[in-house]
């Protein structure tokens, strides 16, 4: 039948019974409608022929030769609109005659046709003034309906030339379609209204009945659907916790429901298919189905992929609960396709933003579920954009589509599950297969078993051991840092350290000298752990001893030689010492970064950088000092190697180049909120990545005051 007077849906999309601009009301010309063998062949559809119309009823108007020229035979569709008229100023009272005449081609004669009709209500069928079919029953007030379906009905032109159709007809439940029950019917599209084809019988008996084996495919997709929600309900019966199961349960329940109402609304009960009251009905039903199984299904992401119910997810269950009202009014109103359209895109925005960040968390068959959830999309879109548009598709693609939102949620989340079940069961196997072996090596090796765990437990107490030592190494290298750092006049001071391990190999100390000159000591031992603790704690001592000379490089080189002769193996320390007195800076290196000074005069920073080979490697090294000068609001930075050789995730170095920037931006600012910012910035740049080197910051900026020596 042509979309303009029926058009199917597989989202439950009721028969559409439309006038407007074609059935039976399209041409003023009375010309017999020219039947031929292409046209039969192709099916033939009768609504772009000019059928003659008239109110009322009489049985006269079936005979073959009755005069209905008088008759109109356009404007039909204002029978539904306003006042509810004809174009001759008659009011539908729920019964009318139709009729057409065709002009037969000689090819047709004696060739089995099949006359395929669409409407609700009842209706008596004529063909040269012979009864045809009788569907329901037509009364005085009312009508027992029957809609035919597109049932074909056999029949046989015995000459060609003229013939004529005549269609007795009533709608009694659309009388008055301004208020009450005939006002919802329109607003379901059950309009008064009939639509026909013919097409040869053998062709159109094959159509139909193909359509008619699709009834236990439904059933079987309903007793699958049904079977996977009672089967994830006693899941969460008797494991509550999961909660997932339970809402995938409820989605599987109102999918099949969605299924067996397109069912009934197909095909109605037993006594034959539903009356327009009960497809509008059953189209109310599937519209509050399909508002829980949307909502279940958001639900089952939320739960199952362990994100929280958010506003958002509450704001589209009440988007939800509003479709269903408005569809309980306004049946098939665009309004309610509209809000439909909404709360599936809401739906769908949601529900792939939660597997989105499962996929990114690297959850384990996220995948899968994401692909079923992407088919049953685009299926759902295809459904609503044919509602919305009135587009036509193959029947292959309507087809698919039905599968789609059928099945595609549910095998995924099957196999999802089965996916699970199968890993589990491998891995109990797998660890089956460990206890038999071990249980035989057990038997045959009782005594080896024993040493064994006695061995294990000798390592676990020296684990212990070892950890206790490092605790203890930890406490005392933290022990060895300045409790504060010194608070001068002309200078503001801060310093950080994070080691990576639970005992760094990085120290930076502090000492005021009795004529005011501050000496600070910034140092990196090779590698962490104890060996590095032990070249930090001895360097602290030498420090103390060491830091009140005045010369660097002597203070350097005695360092150097003494951490030579304790024998380390390959253990030394960097080291950048400063003195600074009256605005005045000595700094000395071995072996470290270069130290980064910002002017504040010309705002920018200088990197000073002095080649040495690190303290303990070689003894007559000669060290090299440089002074310099300092202004107010000048910056000094000391850092070790772990800010600028810091790695991210993909394994990039942060460069040292960084630290100059990162200076250059927060120079203005106070020494710890300098140190703030780097640790930003190294932070930001590491990500997830751990910590591979001790990260340590002294920072110092001359301030205004009085010299500690005046």
């Amino acid at each position: 039948m042509p979309t303009s007077c029926f058009l199917p849906r597989a989202l439950f999309i009721t028969l559409l019974f439309l006038l407007p601009s074609s059935p039976l009301c399209a041409q003023e010309a009375r010309a017999p409608f020219k039947l031929t063998a292409v046209d039969v062949e192709d099916s033939a559809g009768l609504d772009e022929a000019a059928w003659a119309y008239r109110m009322g009823d009489d049985g006269r108007w079936a005979a073959k030769d009755f005069d209905d020229s008088a008759w109109p035979t356009k404007g039909f569709d204002e029978l539904v609109a306003g006042a509810g008229t004809s174009p001759a100023g008659e009011r539908w009272d729920g019964a009318a005659w139709f009729r057409l005449t065709l002009e037969a081609e000689d090819a047709l004669v004696n060739r089995p046709l099949a006359l395929r009709v669409w409407h609700w209500g009842a209706s008596e069928i004529y063909i040269d003034g012979n009864l045809l079919r009788r569907f329901g029953v037509i009364e005085t007030d009312r009508d027992v309906e029957r809609n035919p379906r597109g049932l074909p009905l056999p029949f046989v032109f015995t000459e060609g030339g003229r013939h004529t159709i005549a269609i007795r007809y009533s709608f009694k439940a659309a009388r008055d379609t301004s208020s009450g029950i005939g006002r919802w019917l329109m607003r379901g599209n059950s309009q008064p209204g009939i639509g026909a084809s013919i097409r040869f019988a053998d062709t159109a008996v094959e159509r139909y009945v193909a359509s008619a084996l699709s009834e236990p495919r439904n059933r079987l997709y309903v007793g699958i659907l049904v079977a996977l929600a009672l089967l994830h309900f006693l899941l969460y019966v008797f494991y509550r916790r999961e909660r997932a199961n339970l809402f995938y349960s409820l989605f599987a329940l109102s999918v099949a429901s969605t299924t067996w109402l397109n069912f009934h609304h197909q095909s109605g009960s037993i006594s034959g298919p539903p009356s327009a009251i009960e497809t509008g009905t059953y189209w109310v039903l599937f519209i509050i189905a399909f508002t829980v199984a949307m909502p279940s299904l958001l639900a089952f992401h939320y739960v199952a992929f362990g994100v929280r119910f958010s506003k958002w997810f509450w704001a589209i269950v009440a988007l939800w609960a509003v479709t269903a009202i408005v569809a309980c009014v306004y049946v098939r109103q665009n309004v309610v396709l509209y809000l439909l359209s909404l709360g599936f895109a809401l739906t769908l925005i949601d529900a792939i933003r939660i597997m989105v960040g499962a996929l990114i968390r690297r959850r384990a068959g996220a995948w899968i579920i994401m692909t079923g959830l992407l088919l049953f999309t685009a299926a759902v879109c295809e459904e609503l954009w044919s509602e919305l548009t009135g587009t036509q598709v193959p029947d292959y693609v309507d087809e698919a589509a039905g599968y789609g939102i059928r099945f595609a949620v549910p095998l995924a989340v099957s196999v999802y599950l089965a996916r699970n079940f199968a890993r589990t069961n491998q891995d109990l196997e797998a660890q089956l297969a460990n206890v038999k072996e071990l249980s035989a090596r057990q038997l045959e090796h009782e005594r080896t078993e024993a040493e064994l765990r006695f061995k294990h437990e000798q390592e676990r107490a020296e684990n212990e051991r070892r950890a206790k030592e490092l605790e203890e190494a930890r406490g005392l290298q933290l022990s060895m840092l300045p409790a504060r750092v010194p608070q001068l006049p002309e200078l503001e001071i801060a310093a950080y350290m994070k080691p990576a391990t639970e005992v760094g190999g990085d120290y930076y100390d502090f000492h005021l000298g009795d004529d005011g000159t501050l000496t600070i000591a910034v140092g990196d031992a090779t590698g962490h752990g104890l060996k590095a603790g032990s070249v930090v704690t001895a360097t602290k001592s030498l420090f103390n001893a060491f830091a009140g000379e005045e010369n660097i490089p002597w203070v350097f080189k005695q360092t150097s030689q003494a951490l030579k002769k304790m024998n380390l193996r390959g253990l030394f320390m960097a080291m950048t010492m400063l003195k600074v007195k009256d605005r005045r800076l000595v700094l000395c290196t071995a072996g470290m970064p270069a130290t980064l000074l910002y002017r504040a005069n010309t705002k920018r920073v200088e990197e000073i950088v002095i080649r040495a080979m690190p303290l303990g490697s070689i003894t007559s090294f000669e060290y090299q000092a440089r002074e310099i000068a300092l202004s107010i609001g000048d910056c000094i930075v000391v850092l070790s190697d772990g800010f600028p050789e810091m790695f991210n995730e993909q394994n990039e170095m942060l460069d040292y180049a960084q630290a100059g920037q990162t200076l250059a931006e927060v120079a203005t600012q106070t020494p710890q909120e300098i140190i703030n910012r780097f640790v930003e910035v190294g932070e930001a740049w590491a990500g997830a990545r751990a910590q591979d080197d001790d990260v340590t910051f002294v920072v110092l900026k001359v301030k205004a005051g009085r010299h500690p020596s005046r």
